[in-house]
């Protein structure tokens, strides 16, 4: 039922909805106005408002994507820096920045981390998104770079923002049954109706979820608190009877928090102090016992300010010609703290918390879309689309307080604010690049059972030069149930500009020195790829990722509400970005580049940089099921979805190549996901189950050898709900998520001595099952 409907209305609704499944009208990878699901050459599933309510009481839109879409996946990392708090999600089993994501088909700003402990991806953090101020999702499963531009390599998910008149509320709480984990969220809409020239609607959400514990030591182990509120506003207003004005956007900020590693009393960071030989010169009293007696755990945060504004006009020049023209702006900036730690270098005089700097990302758009309409005599008009975009891109380093980065008097111990130092002024900056690009997209009925389509686009960057790509799609009815469909396509991936400036060095013990001999400090790095350091060793400038990809399936509608699909790619990417392993110069290298003025060469110990280091093929199949049948007194809606993905690493650069990352590419999410739904509807009463299905995984480490990573088996998950229309505009809600509390296999190795007892870079939680209640209205 959609939110809060009374009992007839949204039975009614349920009807149509999974009647007419296939002949839903879609504006995701196709410019033709009255395309449906069933006609596209490329798959695209709908994600219904009902869906994503039902689906989860995460207010994460990740995890809600990832209950519907079995080749959507996002991790959660419990300790991984900002990886914490911003999550890498996945479609098809590609870098979370190689899928495209819009907003009313508008391109969505990405968030200001970059995932350096994985490999340095930049994506757009669709948490930000509130679900009450969406009408429906539209994912498309297919490259699409030539249509959209850079990033639709897996594939694009376009957010349409709900934009009709009238008011919804939805309040919910829940708690694990672990008894940690509470959660309450309050979220409304409001859409207003301009007379009969438009409406404007807001919408506003609140959720304060709170931290869960599923380690083995003192350090809490699990998701993070999570505070936030998003507010977003979409508003249309016919200026004149062709042209209207429109617009949207959001202003959001986000708080979260957790535990980060824990400080053992015996560890290097309390060396110095345990030297009684050897007290500290400057400090003979000073012991860091004194402070953190039995070792400390440092609480990490990051807050994240999210505004974005899209304004633009469109209408018809005449009944076949539309245009649209549109402006953009995104920012997101993520500021961290860390406090419960020290700079031991410091000594007494260090402060005990820090601002440990800020990332922003900041974009700017401008677009011009036309559409047009030639009669050739064919079963349709012919759609003929073209335009263009202007693109700049800045990103933004601000360093923090100084105590969370200066090397104190204390020199042999480690500086910075211990866990999270900042960035130095000297590696704070600001960096920007523009591009453009132009597009020309036709979409041709030769008759009513043979479709064909072709787009080409061109893309100038003024910091790597030009790109061009292709698509070519194809659909044919062969019968009235059965259509075969299948694309080719080309694609890529720009490197952002924090990808090719970033820089950031954290200082420590060398490893390989432990105590009790004396410590030596190393600096290590990560510098951008033209650094004169990065190019003593073969760093180049960043190019774009390529790809190629093939899709190839069919659709079948055999009889009134059921709609099956199945859909084989096939996807390779060649120049693949990623971080090399850890470098080192050599003795003459150093000397040469000090004696030409590269003093840094002379600071760093061992350093890192982005290089376009391998190449990879993906394939799989995707298999979608739904069918709604009248069973007794009441209905019943069925949905099956099935996804087989596997990556192979095909080549590389032994700089970034090694038994780690083909570990990684190969093993790290599960060959096999699938979800079995039914959602049985009668009178008032309403009853909804979902099993989800993940096959085995390797929790592939980087700081572990490949043989030593841990091969997590299959795992089955069950969620259970029942709701109960109080009136024609209130409905309740209860249910269960994993409802027989299932964990994942527990750790066997050296992890479960740090306090990890669950796979760290895990596809599903691992906090057991969860209890919640919702109440939600609609007017």
């Amino acid at each position: 039922m959609l939110v809060g409907a009374s009992a007839a209305q949204a039975q009614e609704k349920i009807e149509l909805a999974a009647a007419d499944s296939a002949d839903r009208i879609i504006v995701t990878g196709t410019r033709r106005a009255e395309r449906t699901v069933a006609e596209s050459s490329v798959p695209v599933d709908v994600v219904s408002a009902n869906d994503l309510s039902s689906s989860t009481p995460s207010p994460d839109l990740n995890d809600k994507l990832a209950r519907l879409i079995p080749s959507f996946n996002v991790q959660r990392l419990p300790t991984y820096d900002g990886a914490a708090f911003v999550r890498p999600a996945t479609l098809r089993g590609l870098s979370p920045d190689q899928t495209l994501v819009l907003i009313n088909g508008k391109r969505r700003h990405r968030s200001a981390y970059i995932s350096t402990p994985q490999h340095g991806e930049q994506a757009v953090d669709l948490a930000q998104i509130p679900q009450i101020a969406l009408s429906r999702i539209e994912v498309l499963r297919d490259g699409a770079s030539a249509q959209y531009g850079s990033d639709a390599i897996a594939g694009v998910i376009n957010l349409l923002l709900e934009d009709t008149p009238g008011f919804s509320f939805d309040a919910q709480a829940g708690q694990y049954y672990k008894g940690d984990g509470e959660s309450y969220q309050v979220a409304g809409r409001a859409g207003i109706a301009l007379g009969d020239r438009g409406v404007i609607s807001l919408s506003g959400e609140y959720s304060a979820l709170g931290e869960t514990d599923r380690g083995a030591a003192v350090q809490k182990i699990g998701q993070p608190s999570v505070k936030a509120w998003k507010i977003f506003g979409n508003a249309k207003y016919a200026l004149t009877e062709g042209v209207e004005l429109y617009g949207f956007g959001n202003f959001n900020r986000t708080r979260s928090k957790n535990d980060f590693n824990y400080r053992d009393p015996d560890g290097a960071i309390y060396a110095r102090s345990f030297y009684q030989n050897n007290p500290p010169f400057l400090y003979p009293d000073y012991n860091l016992s004194d402070i953190y007696p039995d070792g400390f755990t440092p609480i990490f945060a990051a807050t994240s300010r999210d505004s974005s504004l899209v304004a633009g006009l469109r209408g018809q020049i005449s009944e076949t010609l539309n245009w649209d023209v549109s402006g953009r702006y995104g920012r997101n900036r993520i500021g961290y703290e860390i406090w419960d730690t020290i700079n031991a270098s410091l000594g007494p005089d260090s402060p005990t918390s820090f601002n440990a700097g800020s990332q922003i990302q900041t974009e700017f758009a401008a677009n011009a879309d036309f559409t047009w309409l030639f009669d050739a005599g064919l079963f349709r008009p012919i759609s003929i689309s073209f335009g263009g975009e202007w693109r700049k891109e800045r990103y933004q380093i601000k360093a923090g307080d100084e105590a969370a980065y200066i090397v104190g008097p204390l020199s042999d111990l480690p500086p910075g604010s211990n866990g999270f130092p900042s960035p130095t002024p000297d590696q704070a900056g600001k960096w920007s690049r523009n591009s453009r690009a132009a597009y020309l997209d036709i979409d041709i009925d030769f008759t009513e059972r043979f479709n064909v389509g072709g787009a080409l686009r061109f893309e100038d960057f003024d910091d790597f030069g030009s790109t061009w790509n292709y698509k070519f799609s194809g659909r044919y009815k062969a019968t009235p149930w059965l259509s075969l469909r299948g694309a080719v396509s080309s694609g890529f991936h720009a490197p952002t500009v924090g990808q090719q400036n970033l820089t950031s060095t954290t200082q420590g013990p060398d490893p390989n020195n432990p105590p009790p001999a004396p410590q030596v400090i190393q600096t290590n790095g990560l510098i951008p790829s033209t650094n004169p350091i990065a190019v003593a060793v073969g760093g180049k400038p960043l190019v774009p990722e390529k790809a190629t990809s093939y899709s190839a399936g069919f659709v079948l509608t055999p009889a009134s509400g059921l709609t099956l699909s199945l859909d084989y790619y096939r996807i390779k990417i060649r120049n693949r970005l990623g971080l090399t392993s850890t470098l080192n110069l050599t003795e003459e290298q150093r000397d040469a580049l000090v004696a030409q003025g590269v003093s840094q060469a002379a600071q760093l110990s061992t350093f890192r940089f982005f290089i376009n280091g391998y190449d990879t093929r993906t394939q799989g199949v995707d298999l979608v099921a739904s069918y709604t049948t009248r069973a007794g007194p009441g209905q019943l809606s069925l949905t099956a979805a099935y996804n087989y993905n596997k990556s192979k690493l095909t080549d590389g650069d032994p700089k970034i190549v090694n038994a780690n990352l083909v570990q990684e590419v190969e093993y790290r999410l599960p060959h096999h996901t699938g979800n079995i739904g039914a959602d049985y509807q009668i009178g008032r009463f309403g009853v909804a189950s979902r099993v989800r299905y993940f096959s085995a995984f390797t929790d592939a480490l980087p700081f572990f050898a490949p043989e030593d990573n841990q091969r997590f088996g299959s795992e089955v998950f069950v969620d259970l709900s029942a709701s109960y229309a109080v009136t024609e505009a209130v409905k309740l809600t209860v249910g269960a998520e994993n409802l027989f509390s299932n964990y994942p296999d527990r750790y066997t190795g050296g992890l479960y001595a740090q306090g990890l007892r669950y796979p760290s870079y895990r596809p599903y939680e691992a906090d057991g099952g969860r209890y919640y209640a919702r109440i939600s209205a609609i007017f």
